[in-house]
């Protein structure tokens, strides 16, 4: 991994040491990713690297394949920064994959809790809702009419 592709990304990108502290949840402190940024630290440890990469790569689009050998473009298309996935101890499971996995077992997971059938239901109607309001095909309500829904 090349430190300098992550200092030209963090500097290019505009993203500050706090940036960094705020979305590492305090994994990587502000100085030490400003130090980075600046140059201070030429050879950060290699969990430092790996964190700024993770960072660089899921919240602001910057191709891993660009950091860690400098071919392709700095940042991503907007439709390969659609890869949504969730990577925990070194698996990788896409986005659809969970969704997949989820609505074959929910009712395991609704027997489990009541609350989260509750949330589920309820998040999905409130995205549905809000797909067809942009789509036009409803109209938003005012708080009034939602509240006048409620009462009658």
């Amino acid at each position: 991994m090349n430190i300098s592709r992550i200092r030209i990304a963090m500097k290019e990108l505009d993203i500050s040491g706090y940036k960094i502290q705020q979305i590492s949840n305090g994994l990587l402190s502000q100085v030490s990713a400003d130090k980075i940024k600046n140059g201070i630290i030429d050879n950060p440890r290699e969990k430092s690297r790996k964190v700024l990469t993770d960072i660089l790569c899921t919240e602001f689009n910057v191709s891993r394949e660009w950091l860690t050998d400098g071919t392709g473009e700095m940042v991503l298309e907007s439709d390969d920064a659609k890869d949504i996935y969730l990577e925990k101890l070194g698996v990788r499971f896409e986005l659809i994959e969970l969704v997949d996995h989820f609505v074959k077992h929910k009712e395991a997971y609704y027997n489990k809790s009541e609350y989260l059938k509750l949330f589920v239901e309820n998040l999905a109607e409130q995205k549905i809702r809000q797909r067809l309001i942009e789509f036009g095909l409803i109209k938003p309500q005012s708080d009034e009419e939602e509240n006048s829904d409620l009462k009658g």
